[in-house]
C-alpha cells in the first residue's frame, strides 16, 4: 500500500522545506505566540454564573498559587495585599509582604481587569481578617506599654482564636503556595519589622526574654509578662525571734486585725521583708518572694558566713543594679537585725539548686542539765521503729480531709512510746496532808478508811506505785567525754513533735560529722551550761540531738549522761556551701 511505502528522499527534502518556511514565519521567537492572530471568543453572562457556581461549589478544582489561576482566585477572594504577597509564592528577597501583594495583584489585574474592585467589594480578607492593617497601631500599643520599663531583651507573642487558626490553615493549604508563613509568625514579624526601628539597643528574641509583649488580636491589645529579676546573696541573722519568711497573723489569717495591728504579720519583722523591701523600691516590683537554703527555727541566730539565699522580684521596672549599693541599703534600712553579703544577679535555675543543695551546718548550742529519773530514761531509749499503727496513722493523716469528716486531726499527734505512770504522794507529802484528804484518798484507792492518820498514811503507801530512782547528775569530765563521743555517730531521728503538724511522720537518718570545743561554765543560778560545736548532715534536728524529744531522736545526749537537757540557745555558725 502507498501509505506503507518508506518515505522517498524528495519527500524528506519537502519536508524540511516546508519546516524553513515555518521558521522563518517566527514559530521560533520567544516574543512570539501562538495565539496572538486568534480572537478572544467572547464568553456570555450565563457562562460566567456557571463557571463561579462551579468555583463555589468546589466541583472545578482550583490551581493553588502561585500559578496565575492560584493568583486570579486569591484577589476575587478579597485578599488583602500583605497576604496576597505571603500566600501567593511571589515574593523577592527585600520586598515586603505588601510590596509582593501589590505585584501580584497588578500581574492578575493585567490578565482580568474585572477584578479591580474584588477587595473593596469583599474588604474582610479570609486570611487575615484585614489585621495586617493594624500592624502599625499594635507597635505603637507595645511600644507604648514596654517604654516604662528597662528591656534588653524583647519576645513578641500573639493570641488567637483556635477557630481563626484552623480557617486560616485549611486555606493556605488549599489556595495558596507551599511553604508559605503561617498567619500568627508573619503577623509577629511585621510587628517586629515595626519596632526594630524604634527600640535602639533592645534586642528581638525567641528565648529568654526580659520582657514578653503578648497581642491579643481580639481585642487589639498587648499583656506584659515581665520577666522576674534573681538576686543571690548570703545573710546572716544577728537577733532572735525573727523568722526567716513571712508568717501570716494566726487570728486573721493575713487579712489584718487588731491584734496584728492590721499588718496581717504574725511577726513584724522577717528576714525576707528586711532583704525584700528595699530591693522592691530599688527595683519597682509588685513583690518578693524568698528562696533559702533551708531555714532556721526563728529563736537561732544564724552567724558565719551567713545562709545563701535568692530573691526574687517579680515585674520589676528596674534591672541593673549595683551589688555594693544594694547589699549597703539592705543593711542600712535593717539596723543590726541582719547583714547580707555577696550580693550578685542569680536566675530560675539557680533557685533549683539552693532548694535542693543539701549542705552540712555548724552548729553551736548550749544547754543545761537536770537530774532525770529512771522512768524517763527508759522512754529516752526505747524503741524508735515505727509500728505498724503508726504507718497506718501517717497515711490516713496524709489523706485530703473531707469536709463532714469527724475525729480527724490536723495536727498529726506522734504518741510516745512509752507512758510513763504518776508516782503518787510521797511519805512526807501524805504526812503533811489533813486526815479528811487522806480518808478521801484511802477511799479512792479502796483502802479501809478508820484508824489513826499514821495508820492511814502506812496503808496508802503500801498501794502507790514507788517513785522511779532518779540518777545523779554527772561530772564535769564525764559530760566531756560524753561530747567528745559524739564525732561521727549516727542518729535516728523520728519528726520531732514541734514540727509534727507540717512534716510526713518519718524516721531519718543523720549524721554528726564532728563535735568540736565543748566546755562547761556556771551561770548566774548556780547552774551548769554546757556548750559545743556540732558539724552535722544537712536536716539533722540539732535540738532534738541534745534533749532526745521524748526518744524520738536516738541516740541523744541526755540518754548518753543520764541527765533531762534544756536547750538554752541554738546558733547556725557556719553553712558548707557554694
Amino acid at each position: 500500500m502507498a501509505g506503507n511505502e518508506p518515505d522517498t528522499a524528495e519527500d524528506i527534502e519537502d519536508d524540511e522545506d516546508d519546516w524553513m518556511k515555518y521558521a522563518n514565519a517566527g514559530f521560533g521567537e520567544t516574543d512570539y505566540s501562538l495565539w496572538d492572530d486568534v480572537a478572544p471568543a467572547e464568553e456570555d453572562e450565563s457562562h460566567q454564573q456557571e463557571v463561579a457556581m462551579q468555583l463555589g461549589t468546589h466541583v472545578e478544582e482550583i490551581p493553588r498559587a502561585p500559578s496565575p489561576a492560584g493568583h486570579k482566585h486569591l484577589v476575587r477572594k478579597g485578599t488583602c495585599d500583605a497576604c496576597l504577597g505571603r500566600v501567593g509564592g511571589k515574593r523577592m528577597y527585600g520586598q515586603t509582604l505588601e510590596e509582593a501583594g501589590r505585584g501580584v495583584r497588578a500581574s492578575v489585574l493585567e490578565r482580568d481587569t474585572h477584578l479591580a474592585n474584588a477587595r473593596e467589594e469583599q474588604p474582610l480578607c479570609p486570611f487575615c481578617e484585614n489585621l495586617f492593617e493594624e500592624v502599625d497601631l499594635l507597635a505603637d500599643i507595645i511600644y507604648d506599654a514596654i517604654e516604662p520599663y528597662d528591656v534588653g531583651r524583647l519576645q513578641l507573642g500573639a493570641r488567637f482564636p483556635k477557630d481563626q487558626i484552623e480557617e486560616e490553615e485549611k486555606l493556605r493549604k488549599r489556595f495558596g503556595a507551599g511553604g508559605s508563613d503561617a498567619l500568627k509568625p508573619a503577623l509577629v514579624e511585621q510587628i517586629g519589622k515595626r519596632l526594630k526601628e524604634r527600640l535602639g539597643d533592645i534586642k528581638l528574641v525567641n528565648d529568654k526574654p526580659d520582657v514578653l509583649a503578648l497581642i491579643d488580636v481580639l481585642t487589639l491589645t498587648v499583656e506584659l509578662d515581665v520577666r522576674a529579676v534573681y538576686v543571690y546573696g548570703r545573710y546572716r541573722k544577728l537577733e532572735r525571734g525573727i523568722p526567716q519568711t513571712r508568717w501570716p497573723c494566726r487570728a486573721c489569717k493575713g487579712r489584718g486585725c487588731e491584734r496584728c495591728n492590721f499588718t496581717g504579720l504574725q511577726y513584724e519583722k522577717s528576714v525576707q521583708d528586711l532583704v525584700g523591701n528595699p530591693m522592691l523600691e530599688i527595683f519597682e516590683g509588685v513583690e518578693h518572694a524568698f528562696h533559702g537554703m533551708g531555714r532556721e527555727d526563728i529563736d537561732v541566730r544564724c552567724l558565719g558566713r551567713g545562709r545563701p539565699f535568692v530573691l526574687e522580684i517579680k515585674e520589676p521596672r528596674r534591672r541593673s543594679f549595683n551589688a555594693e549599693k544594694l547589699a549597703e541599703i539592705i543593711n542600712k534600712a535593717a539596723k543590726g537585725s541582719i547583714e547580707v553579703s555577696s550580693i550578685r544577679p542569680s536566675s530560675r535555675s539557680e533557685v533549683v539548686r539552693i532548694k535542693d543543695t543539701p549542705a552540712e551546718k555548724s552548729y553551736t548550742i548550749r544547754f543545761t542539765i537536770e537530774p532525770m529519773n529512771e522512768a524517763e530514761y527508759a522512754v529516752l531509749t526505747a524503741p524508735v521503729d515505727m509500728t505498724k499503727a503508726d504507718v497506718q496513722n501517717r497515711s490516713k493523716k496524709r489523706r485530703r480531709q473531707r469536709r463532714g469528716d469527724k475525729g480527724s486531726d490536723r495536727t498529726k499527734p506522734l504518741e510516745t512510746p512509752i507512758e510513763v505512770a504518776p508516782a503518787g504522794p510521797s511519805e512526807d507529802e501524805l504526812k503533811q496532808m489533813k486526815k479528811d484528804e487522806l480518808v478521801a484518798l484511802a477511799e479512792k484507792h479502796g483502802l479501809k478508811k478508820t484508824g489513826k492518820k499514821d495508820e492511814l498514811v502506812q496503808r496508802i503507801l503500801d498501794v502507790l506505785p514507788p517513785a522511779p530512782a532518779t540518777f545523779d547528775l554527772p561530772d564535769d569530765e564525764t559530760i566531756l567525754k560524753v561530747l567528745e563521743s559524739l564525732n561521727g555517730i549516727k542518729l535516728a531521728q523520728r519528726t520531732p513533735e514541734r514540727v509534727a503538724h507540717r512534716r510526713s511522720d518519718l524516721i531519718r537518718k543523720r549524721t554528726v560529722f564532728e563535735a568540736n570545743s565543748p566546755f562547761i561554765e556556771i551561770n548566774e543560778e548556780g547552774q551548769r551550761e554546757i556548750e559545743i560545736t556540732l558539724r552535722c548532715e544537712s536536716g539533722t534536728y540539732v535540738k532534738e540531738t541534745v534533749h532526745g524529744d521524748s526518744g524520738r531522736t536516738q541516740p541523744s545526749v541526755a540518754a548518753l549522761i543520764k541527765a533531762k537537757c534544756k536547750v538554752v540557745w541554738l546558733d547556725v555558725g557556719d553553712i558548707h556551701a557554694d
